[in-house]
C-alpha cells in the first residue's frame, strides 16, 4: 500500500522557519553563557587554589571554597538539564500483545503502513477518552531515534466507530510519519531544556541549601552565584517565551499537517465526526466518574462503567437534540457550537491545538472522499470486550481508598439514580429549560386586563433567543477576561466574521446592546406570562393567592442574589489562607474579616429559622452550622493558625453556600409546578 505524503504548506513551512530560527539563536546564547561559566569556573577556581595554598588557614581554605563554589554552582545550573527525564506514569495502563487482540493490531499495522511511520513499541489500554502516542524522553533523545508508545483510552473507543478510530489514530501517527514535521521534536526538547533551567530547579535548590549550610563563608559564595543564577533566568525568560510562541504556533500549524495526514487515510468526514463527537464523549466519560465521586462515602461502584457513558452521551444528545446513529450521536458543527454556547474563535498564542471549528472548516475544504465502510463500533476491534471494559473498571475504582467495603450497582440502579437526580435538580420539564436561569417575573399592571394570545408564549423564537442570550452571555464573558490579557490577539473570529485587535471592544459593546435587547424580550415574554397566569388564576378566584405565591418567591429570589454576592466576598477575603502571608498581613485580613464574619452569622441565622425552609435541612448540617453560631473563633493564635476553628468556618461557609441555593431552588420549584395549572393549554 502506498505511504501517504502530504506536502507542507506555506504556513507550516513559515511557523517551522521562526520556530527554527528561535533554536538557532537561543542555542547561540547558550554556549555564549556556557562559555562565560566556564571561564568563570576557570577564573573562580584558579583563585580558590591560590587562596587556599597561598598561607593555609581554615578562614583561606572557607573562602578559596567559597570562590569555587561560585563557578562550580553556575556550570551545574546551566548543564543540569541533561542529567533530567521526563517519565509517563503507567499507572492504569494496560498493556496488550499482537496475540491478545490480532484484529485491533491489524488496523494499527494498516495505519502504520498507509502513514508511513513505525509500528509503536507498546501498545496500552486506558480508561479514558484519549488516544495518543507517548514515550520517555531525555537529552539524548534529541539525537538518538525513540520507540514511540500508544494509548489508547476505552472511553473514546466507547464513542467511535472503527473508521473514525482508523482517523484518530492516523493523526496521531501522522504526528511522526514525515520529515517536515520533525522540527517539532527539536522545538519541543528546546523548549523543555528553558523550562528546565526556569522552572525545574527543586534537586538544585536543595543542592544549594545544603552547601549554603556548610558555613557562612561558603553561604556568601552561594548568593553570589544565585544571583548569576538569577540573571542568566532572566536573559532565559525572553527566549522561553519566543521559543514557546514560536513552537505553539508550529504546533498549530503541525495539527492541521497531521488532521490532513488522517484525511488521506480515513476521509475528511470520518475524522470530522470523530472530532465533533470527542468532547461530548469525555464529557459523559466525566459525569459518570462525578456520579462515583459524589457517591464515594457510599463506597458505591460498578462493574462496566461505559454503558453508563453511552447512557449519558445520549440524554446530552437528547437535550440538544443531536440525532443518534449506529447508538452515536451525530453532532454536527452547528450543534457542536450549541453544547458549548460560543460563537467565538480566540486564535490563542498560547493554544497547542486549533480550535475545534477550525480544524473541522480545515477538513472540509480538504474534502478527501473515503468509503465508510466500518461504522461498527472501535470495541469490536477488541477480543473479549466486555471483560477488558470490566477489567479496566476494576482498574479505575481500585486506584480510590474506601474506608468500608464497596457496593456494586447495576447499570439500571445508575440510571435510576441519574434520572432520579435529574429531577431532583431541574425544573418542570413542560418549561422545556426556559426557567433554568430565567425567572418568573412581576405582574406588570398594564397587561393585568390585556387578553394575552396564547401562541405568543413560549414559542420557538422565544427559545431561541434564550438561545442566543446564553451564547451572548458566555462570549461577553469571554471577550471580557480576553480584554484583560497583557497580550491581545491580532485577530478573533466571531460567527465567522474576522475581528481585528482594534475592533474587539467595538465587537464587545455590540454583543451587550444585543444582549441587553434579547433581555428586554424576554422579560416582556416573562410578563406577559405572569399576566396569563394571573387572568387564569383570577377567572378560578385565585388570582391574589397567585401573587402572594410569586411575592414570595421574588422575595426569596432577592435573598438569594444577596447572600450569593456574600458567599463570593466570604471565599474572596479568606484566600490568604491558602497562601504564603506574613503573619502581620493575616493579623490584620482577620481584624478586616470580622464584619463579614458577622454578616454571615446573620444570614446563616436567618436561613435557620425561617419555618418554611425548615423541611430543606437535614440534622448533621444544622449541627454544623450551631457550631459555628454558637461559638467564638480567634483564627490565628501564637503565630499560628487554628486548624479546628478554619474548619468551622469553612464548614459553615460551605453549608450556607448550598443550603442558600436550595432554598431558592426548591422554592422556585415549587412555584413553577404550580404555575403549570394555568398554562396547561400553552405548553401542550
Amino acid at each position: 500500500m502506498r505511504t501517504v505524503l502530504v506536502p507542507p504548506t506555506k504556513t507550516f513551512k513559515d511557523a517551522a522557519l521562526a520556530a527554527t530560527i528561535s533554536i538557532i539563536t537561543f542555542i547561540i546564547v547558550y554556549f555564549l553563557l556556557l562559555i562565560l561559566a566556564l571561564g568563570l569556573t576557570a577564573v573562580l577556581g584558579s583563585i580558590g587554589i591560590s587562596v587556599m595554598t597561598f598561607r593555609f588557614s581554615i578562614w583561606g581554605l572557607l573562602l578559596g571554597v567559597g570562590l569555587i563554589s561560585i563557578g562550580i554552582l553556575v556550570l551545574i545550573f546551566l548543564i543540569k538539564f541533561v542529567f533530567s527525564r521526563n517519565t509517563t506514569n503507567l499507572n492504569g495502563f494496560t498493556e496488550i500483545t499482537r496475540n491478545e487482540q490480532p484484529q485491533l493490531f491489524a488496523l494499527l499495522d494498516e495505519i502504520v503502513e498507509q502513514v508511513g511511520t513505525t509500528f509503536p513499541k507498546k501498545v496500552y489500554l486506558t480508561a479514558d477518552v484519549n488516544a495518543s502516542v507517548f514515550y520517555d524522553s531525555s537529552f539524548l533523545s534529541m539525537f538518538l531515534p525513540i520507540k514511540k508508545n500508544l494509548r489508547l483510552g476505552l472511553g473514546l473507543m466507547n464513542s467511535l466507530t472503527q473508521d473514525e478510530l482508523k482517523a484518530v489514530l492516523a493523526h496521531e501517527f501522522g504526528h511522526f510519519s514525515q520529515k517536515s514535521m520533525k522540527i517539532g521534536s527539536y522545538v519541543y526538547y528546546s523548549n523543555q531544556v528553558i523550562y528546565n533551567l526556569l522552572f525545574q530547579n527543586d534537586s538544585f535548590g536543595s543542592l544549594i541549601d545544603k552547601w549554603g549550610n556548610l558555613h557562612d563563608i561558603i553561604t556568601l559564595g552561594v548568593r553570589v552565584a544565585v544571583y548569576i543564577i538569577i540573571g542568566i533566568q532572566k536573559i532565559l525568560q525572553f527566549f522561553y517565551k519566543l521559543i514557546n510562541i514560536n513552537y505553539l504556533k508550529l504546533s498549530r500549524e503541525m495539527e492541521f499537517h497531521a488532521d490532513a495526514i488522517a484525511a488521506h487515510v480515513a476521509g475528511s468526514e470520518a475524522l470530522s465526526t470523530a472530532l465533533l463527537r470527542i468532547d461530548l464523549a469525555s464529557s459523559a466519560y466525566y459525569t459518570v466518574l462525578n456520579f462515583y465521586e459524589k457517591n464515594l462515602s457510599n463506597a458505591q461502584i460498578t462493574q462496566n462503567i461505559y454503558p453508563q457513558q453511552t447512557w449519558v452521551m445520549h440524554a446530552i444528545a437528547q437535550v440538544n437534540e443531536v440525532p443518534i446513529k449506529q447508538d452515536l450521536p451525530q453532532v454536527t458543527p452547528e450543534k457542536f457550537d450549541k453544547i458549548n454556547k460560543s460563537k467565538l474563535i480566540v486564535e490563542d498564542q498560547w493554544a497547542t491545538h486549533p480550535s475545534m471549528t477550525e480544524r473541522v472548516q480545515h477538513l472540509q475544504q480538504l474534502n478527501i472522499q473515503k468509503t465508510q465502510s466500518n461504522k461498527k463500533s472501535a470495541l469490536s476491534l477488541l477480543h473479549n470486550p466486555q471483560q477488558i471494559l470490566q477489567q479496566q473498571t476494576e482498574k479505575l475504582f481500585a486506584m480510590v481508598q474506601y474506608e468500608k467495603p464497596t457496593e456494586l450497582i447495576s447499570y439500571q440502579q445508575f440510571v435510576d439514580k441519574m434520572e432520579e437526580e435529574k429531577v431532583q435538580h431541574s425544573y418542570a420539564p413542560a418549561y422545556k429549560g426556559y426557567f433554568d436561569w430565567r425567572h418568573p417575573a412581576l405582574l406588570d399592571e398594564s397587561l393585568k386586563n390585556t387578553e394575552i394570545p396564547i401562541d405568543s408564549l413560549f414559542t420557538q423564537s422565544i427559545y431561541e433567543k434564550l438561545e442566543d442570550t446564553s451564547i451572548l452571555n458566555n462570549d461577553i464573558g469571554k471577550l471580557q477576561q480576553l480584554l484583560t490579557l497583557p497580550e491581545i490577539p491580532d485577530v478573533i473570529e466571531y460567527d465567522n466574521r474576522r475581528i481585528a485587535q482594534e475592533d474587539i471592544s467595538n465587537l464587545l459593546n455590540q454583543l451587550n446592546s444585543s444582549l441587553e435587547i434579547q433581555t428586554l424580550d424576554l422579560l416582556e415574554h416573562e410578563q406577559r406570562v405572569t399576566a396569563f397566569c394571573f387572568q387564569q388564576a383570577d377567572y378560578q378566584n385565585q388570582g391574589q393567592e397567585y401573587l402572594d405565591s410569586l411575592s414570595m418567591l421574588k422575595e426569596t429570589q432577592h435573598l438569594h442574589e444577596q447572600n450569593y454576592e456574600l458567599v463570593q466576598k466570604l471565599y474572596g477575603a479568606l484566600q490568604f489562607v491558602q497562601v504564603n502571608t506574613p503573619f502581620e498581613e493575616i493579623t490584620q485580613h482577620f481584624e478586616d474579616f470580622v464584619p463579614l464574619e458577622n454578616a454571615l452569622r446573620s444570614a446563616l441565622k436567618n436561613l435557620l429559622e425561617v419555618e418554611r425552609w425548615e423541611v430543606y435541612w437535614n440534622q448533621e448540617d444544622r449541627n454544623a452550622c450551631q457550631a459555628f453560631l454558637e461559638g467564638t473563633f480567634n483564627y490565628f493564635i501564637d503565630s499560628a493558625y487554628d486548624s479546628k476553628a478554619l474548619d468551622i468556618l469553612f464548614s459553615a461557609i460551605q453549608i450556607f453556600d448550598k443550603m442558600e441555593w436550595k432554598v431558592f431552588f426548591e422554592e422556585k420549584r415549587s412555584f413553577l409546578q404550580s404555575q403549570l395549572v394555568y398554562l396547561k393549554v400553552v405548553l401542550n
